[in-house]
């Protein structure tokens, strides 16, 4: 009987370089004499363990991009096996080394998102890849029947997302399908569509915020601290509470606050109001490591540097949700009958802008907006819920 003969190995292809100085990591079938490469993810040549056929520990990600490197060369080894032994034609397994599955593009995605440090996106990732069952699928079988079961299983009372929610996992799954499909995106893949409420942006009014502002609490205590940040969110131009929460007092200068902002990477300047100043000295004198006592993270030593990332991410989002406990405790003291959470500070300040300047150049460049089309529907969200707003109390005033 006629047996195929094949090899497989896994090594760094150093003859290929990408811009950034790395190498592919490719895995090479040679079945009959002809060679059929796979690129499985790329590093440096010093980062490269020519014997283990591993990348080293201090790359970034360095796990997660081994056990993909395991778990396909011990699958090509199984194949090749069977070759050998006659129990399967090269043909089989040939026309198959290609097939790159759902959960091989989450892998390829993880180790790209990791190498440029997306840590926000990585996990977005890492979580839809467990929400997903039959990840196994080839990516180029992946149609729009997939996707309606897709959104049956997120919409279900075992996960219970909402359809605002379905609806961002189905734009990250796009785009994974637009990197590693060799297809792209499909046109039936790129009609499904999902129905969606549109969130109010609620904000408070000046009698609302006066109210935060007048409210008797204990000097130096967690409410104090919340409702002085949330002041400052307001104070600071509508400020992201990830921004105020690791500000450090060092920061505040000359009458200005010096900071990167977290999500654009943007260095910003922003005047302090006599207010502002007023929270700023009060919470310097009381010696934390950041002007409010609530983020504490530090980097950790023998980690890597993504590693340390994604943990100073997750720390500001546990920051953010004890924030938002505490402001419902204010809001409640305050008579506020709102949903209070730290980013209503940003639409409390976003109303007095556009009240005050008739100019949506200067409230986009007030606000962070990345464009001005993002900026205008930005705006006429809230002017829309104001007129709303106000119907409502002409009918039951």
């Amino acid at each position: 009987m006629h047996t195929d003969k094949a090899t497989v190995r896994l090594h760094l292809y150093t003859s290929k370089k990408y811009v950034d100085g790395t190498s592919p990591i490719v895995l090479m079938h040679t079945i009959n004499g002809k060679r059929v490469k796979r690129v499985l993810a790329r590093c440096l040549e010093e980062d490269w363990d020519e014997v283990k056929c591993r990348v080293k520990k201090r790359v970034a990600d360095s796990v997660r991009i081994n056990n993909v490197l395991s778990k396909s060369l011990s699958s090509a080894e199984a194949n090749v096996y069977d070759i050998t032994i006659g129990t399967r034609r090269a043909s089989e397994v040939f026309d198959r080394t290609d097939v790159l599955t759902l959960d091989d593009a989450f892998g390829l995605e993880l180790i790209r998102l990791a190498k440029e440090f997306k840590s926000g996106y990585y996990d977005k990732i890492l979580a839809i890849r467990k929400q997903i069952p039959d990840s196994n699928i080839p990516i180029e079988d992946i149609d729009n029947k997939w996707f309606d079961r897709f959104i049956r299983r997120m919409g279900s009372d075992s996960i219970g997302n909402s359809n605002n929610t379905i609806k961002k996992k189905i734009k990250l799954l796009r785009g994974v399908i637009s990197r590693y499909s060799s297809k792209g995106v499909t046109r039936e893949v790129k009609a499904v569509s999902i129905a969606t409420t549109k969130t109010v942006k609620q904000k408070l009014s000046g009698v609302e915020l006066g109210a935060l502002e007048q409210l008797e609490l204990e000097e130096g205590t967690i409410l104090e601290a919340t409702r002085d940040l949330f002041l400052m969110q307001v104070y600071l131009r509508g400020i992201r509470v990830g921004d105020v929460l690791q500000a450090r007092s060092s920061q505040f200068k000359d009458g200005r606050f010096f900071y990167t902002a977290d999500k654009t990477g943007r260095e910003q300047s922003v005047k302090l109001i006599g207010s502002a100043v007023a929270i700023v000295y009060r919470w310097s004198a009381r010696g934390h490591d950041r002007l409010f006592p609530f983020f504490t993270w530090k980097p950790a030593k023998g980690v890597s540097a993504f590693t340390n990332e994604r943990n100073r991410i997750k720390h500001k989002e546990n920051c953010t949700t004890a924030v938002n406990a505490n402001l419902k405790i204010l809001a409640v003291m305050a008579g506020i009958r709102k949903p209070l959470t730290s980013h209503i500070a940003r639409h409390t300040f976003a109303r007095m802008a556009i009240d005050k300047i008739n100019n949506p150049m200067i409230t986009m460049e007030l606000l962070g907006h990345s464009s001005l089309a993002v900026h205008q529907a930005y705006l006429n969200d809230i002017r829309k819920d104001d007129v709303l707003d106000a119907a409502a109390d002409d009918i039951f005033g």
